[in-house]
């Protein structure tokens, strides 16, 4: 290889992605991870050790999966992307209720909180945990007649917002069974329901 070319290729060339390949004089081939070098000897990583090959020993080089003057990739651009999974529209939403609601002193608008009570999964993940915090609101309230629905949930650190139907009642507090009350009756802190995901949502995997 002229001096010449050798320079230009040591100015030239960035550090290089794995697989890049030198040809020696000798017939030799050499496959690893260039690493640069001077006008004399150039730098080439094979299994984990560095060796230096003198340049008038070389007879090609080969910079396999980029062009040179490409970036080589990091670690962070080798990554792969993150997977998100989706809550699909149908899917039932177990609720148990934080606050105590009373159509006598709750308004329609009202919020309320509450806690999800099953696990949702994707593919055998659990991408949502029991006891992930909700939030919804009071969608009616005339003459005891409370109707509510849900507007977001809790999944690690982000809000998800959500659109559901109004509630099925599943139990009373303490997880009794819950027996049909008069329409002034309050609703308890700790009474279950099921709220029916309107539109689906995704979950973003880490």
């Amino acid at each position: 290889m002229p001096r010449s070319l050798a320079l230009a290729l040591v100015l030239a060339l960035p550090l290089a992605a794995a697989a890049d390949t030198l040809t020696l004089r000798d017939g030799r081939v050499l496959q690893g991870v260039y690493r640069g070098g001077t006008a004399e000897m150039l730098h080439f990583e094979i299994d984990g050790t560095l060796r230096g090959v003198p340049v008038g020993d070389v007879v090609s080089v080969s910079f396999l999966g980029r062009k040179p003057g490409d970036p080589a990739p990091t670690a962070q651009q080798a990554a792969p992307a993150p997977s998100v999974a989706r809550v699909a529209a149908g899917t039932r939403l177990r609720v148990r209720l934080s606050d105590t609601l009373d159509p006598h002193t709750n308004a329609v608008g009202d919020r309320f909180a509450g806690l999800l009570e099953m696990e949702l999964q994707a593919a055998g993940t659990t991408i949502v945990t029991s006891g992930s915090k909700v939030v919804g609101r009071i969608t009616q309230a005339d003459a005891g007649a409370m109707t509510l629905e849900l507007l977001s949930l809790q999944i690690g650190e982000t809000t998800q917002a959500i659109v559901t139907g109004t509630q099925q009642t599943v139990a009373g507090p303490g997880a009794a069974p819950a027996a049909p009350a008069p329409a002034s009756d309050r609703i308890p802190s700790g009474s279950l329901f099921e709220f029916r995901l309107l539109q689906p949502f995704d979950v973003r995997l880490r």
